[in-house]
């Protein structure tokens, strides 16, 4: 009798665990890593990274160990570009030729795409440079600068001869990464000030600031053009998402999302938003229902300190990077230690859309 009881409770928990088994095979896995490709250096940071227009080349700017070209599709690192340790970000002008490097050092490299050559690294700041996108609209590019005190700089670069034309300064003491607008908007997070700064005009003087509630030190953006939606990731001690109308600035909803969120990317072709965050090593895909509302579809596991992210729409693929690490414990000198990046382990990973 006891061995038909113990009988019957194991197969009443094989079904239970089947039928568990079954539901997960049957879910959506949104994304799943297609590759991992580690590349030389023993640099102790890295920064952003672009895909070059209709191109199989990913530029990945790896600070002390300059910038990296990758080839997405060969799975393969095809030169570090001399002359450009201390890359933080890199910006594409494809129709002159050109890629626009911003360094650690407050220099501006110039690179000819067709010979992957740092050209000139043009002095701007006396301390880093944060990030720069291009503004097609005047044909410039628009630098930032890295934390100061009380204000930051944004430097504008005439695209037609590579100099400087101004300097404009805003009261922020950090800006994020930014995003430009069609129309020359150029919209950037004030993490300190918990602000998104809205400019434009011939040198930015047109200026609005906006603040979302609930949202503590914003930190990346991303935009659907289409529907005129901007989207925030906010820091804070209650990390948050906030969808806000891309002409006014008014908060349309907000979701939960994970710590320390440093890139989005909107991908346009499944109406998603990606959410990667490095502290929890997740990747997490927001997306817009039928009837209008952002929904959190899942989130996909990938790895610690995976937090800038590049999405290759075309491809179907997103690429983030990281590299191994020790953490070392906290004592009464540091109570919060940075983490000790292993040489030779800093990885692009590859996450295929399924």
């Amino acid at each position: 009798m006891v061995f038909a009881k113990t009988w019957r409770a194991l197969a009443i928990l094989t079904v239970c665990l089947s039928g568990t088994q079954y539901a997960e095979a049957d879910a959506p896995l949104l994304y799943t890593l297609n590759a991992a490709k580690a590349l030389p250096g023993d640099g102790h940071s890295w920064g952003f990274a672009a895909l070059q227009p209709q191109s199989a080349q990913l530029f990945v700017a790896r600070r002390e160990n300059g910038l990296s070209v990758f080839d997405v599709d060969k799975q393969k690192l095809l030169k570090t570009l001399d002359n450009s340790a201390g890359a933080n970000a890199v910006a594409f002008v494809p129709e002159r030729n050109r890629a626009y490097i911003a360094n650690m050092d407050g220099t501006l490299g110039i690179v000819a795409l067709d010979r992957l050559q740092v050209l000139q690294r043009l002095k701007l700041d006396s301390g880093n440079l944060n990030n720069l996108v291009y503004d097609a609209s005047r044909d410039r590019l628009i630098v930032t600068s890295g934390r100061r005190g009380d204000h930051s700089t944004l430097y504008l670069i005439d695209a037609k001869t590579d100099r400087l034309t101004d300097a404009v300064d805003i009261p922020a003491q950090k800006l994020d990464g930014p995003v430009i607008l069609e129309n020359g908007h150029f919209i950037v997070p004030m993490r300190d000030e918990d602000k998104v700064a809205v400019l434009s005009g011939a040198k930015l003087e047109q200026q609005q600031f906006w603040t979302f509630k609930g949202c503590s030190k914003p930190s990346a953006l991303a935009v659907d053009k289409s529907r005129q939606r901007l989207f925030v990731a906010c820091r804070g001690a209650d990390p948050t998402l906030v969808v806000a109308d891309l002409k006014t600035g008014k908060t349309l909803s907000t979701l939960p999302i994970g710590r320390a969120v440093n890139a989005l990317a909107y991908d346009r072709e499944k109406d998603q938003l990606l959410v990667p965050s490095g502290a929890d090593a997740s990747l997490a895909i927001v997306q817009r229902d039928d009837q209008g509302q952002y929904q959190l579809r899942g989130t996909v596991g990938t790895r610690p300190w995976a937090h800038n992210m590049v999405l290759d729409a075309q491809r179907g693929q997103a690429y983030l990077f990281t590299a191994d690490f020790t953490q070392p414990a906290p004592s009464r000198e540091q109570p919060k230690p940075d983490p000790a990046f292993h040489p030779d382990t800093f990885t692009v990973l590859t996450y295929k859309a399924q």
